[in-house]
């Protein structure tokens, strides 16, 4: 008795072991990436001097948006778990990413007037993160996950002279997510660019950016990396 017992608790253990397996639980959980070098980078970005001169103190606000596309190979041994619903593989997962940011900010500007000019700002920022993966099994659900944030940000930015109305920028911007819809996240972006200044406050900005994301949700999901690197645009307000 004792013996069938013990045999009919190893038969109901591994019927529920391999149910698990079947369904995808207990497979490792991956982070899901996408890396794209062929999409634009777009902001507009408003600055406001709250000093006498040109230079001094100011309030800065901007929105910056990024996409991302590309194709993971998901092992046999992981699967993606996104919206509620996950994809085990093996498979092959056709990502679409969209990063939507923006930061609120205080903006220094330093040695304004001179062929060098640097511009410092901190304040705060929120990020919202869209993602779409579709799996080469047409059987596979589609995944999709859309999350926000807020937290601190701060960055510099410093400029060369060209000419009077033409100049070189370098910028550096990033964030962090203190609260919001995800357990963790944090943003980055880096641009270079041809700063054109037509007409009195507006500046045409052109050159090459990234911007990397990272977002970890709550409740154990999947990771979404995006990396996204291309041409970069931007139109800018200074009074």
């Amino acid at each position: 008795m004792t013996r069938t017992k013990h045999f009919a608790f190893l038969l109901a253990a591994c019927t529920v072991a391999a149910a698990a397996l079947l369904s995808g639980c207990g497979l490792a959980s991956q982070q899901l990436h996408v890396s794209d070098d062929s999409r634009a980078i777009a902001s507009v970005r408003v600055v406001k001097r709250l000093g006498a001169g040109p230079g001094g103190p100011g309030i800065e606000l901007e929105v910056t948006r990024a996409q991302a596309r590309g194709q993971q190979d998901i092992a046999a041994t992981s699967n993606a778990d996104l919206g509620g619903q996950f994809i085990s593989g093996p498979t092959t997962l056709q990502h679409r990413a969209q990063v939507d940011g923006g930061h609120l900010v205080y903006n220094h500007l330093l040695f304004a007037g001179r062929p060098v000019e640097m511009e410092w700002f901190a304040g705060a920022a929120w990020g919202r993160t869209r993602w779409d993966s579709t799996s080469s099994r047409p059987a596979d659900p589609t995944l999709h996950s859309s999350s926000s944030w807020y937290g601190p940000t701060g960055g510099v930015l410093g400029r060369l002279y060209l000419a009077p109305m033409l100049s070189l920028e370098a910028r550096y911007a990033g964030a962090l997510a203190t609260s919001g819809a995800v357990d963790s996240s944090s943003r980055s972006l880096v641009e270079a660019a041809l700063a054109l200044r037509p007409g009195p406050g507006l500046v045409l900005r052109g050159g090459y950016a990234e911007m990397r994301s990272l977002t970890r949700p709550e409740a154990g999901a999947s990771e979404l990396s995006v990396r996204a690197r291309g041409p970069f645009v931007n139109l800018g307000l200074e009074f």
